[in-house]
């Protein structure tokens, strides 16, 4: 099945002391068709350091995801932008969840479910029609 993964399952995923590692690696490894969109990477390049990841290995993480055979990379688009910025304005949602909701409609336009472990953003997503994998 083809689905989004969210940032949170990939910081999950690479922080192996994490209460949800097991979880969102076993969840990566069974998915037959990940996506990841971009912004997940810009994201996971901030988040890893507050967790105590050195630069080298989070630069081997991003690069990894870059250069991944496994995943398939959602590249930002001006469309992107745009259609996520209607939806939102359509649907009266925060801007101060800019980063969410550009995932998020991601996978709405692309029809597949987004899987996170945010249960706030799955909640809103399952109001608006956005399928979810909730962790």
């Amino acid at each position: 099945m083809t689905m989004l993964v969210d940032t949170n399952v990939l910081v999950y995923d690479a922080i192996e002391n994490s209460p949800n590692h097991d979880r969102a690696s076993k969840l990566i490894d069974e998915s037959e068709d990940p996506l990841i969109n971009s912004l997940s990477i810009v994201e996971l390049g901030f988040v890893l350091p507050r967790y105590g990841i050195d630069n080298d290995s989070v630069r081997m993480k991003l690069e990894e995801l870059f250069n991944s055979d496994y995943f398939t990379v959602s590249w930002l688009s001006e469309s992107m932008l745009e259609g996520a910025s209607a939806f939102m304005v359509e649907n009266g949602l925060s801007f101060r969840d800019f980063n969410d909701w550009i995932i998020a409609f991601d996978a709405h336009a692309r029809n597949v479910p987004l899987v996170t472990f945010d249960k706030t953003l799955s909640k809103k997503c399952m109001k608006l029609g956005v399928q979810v994998i909730e962790m």
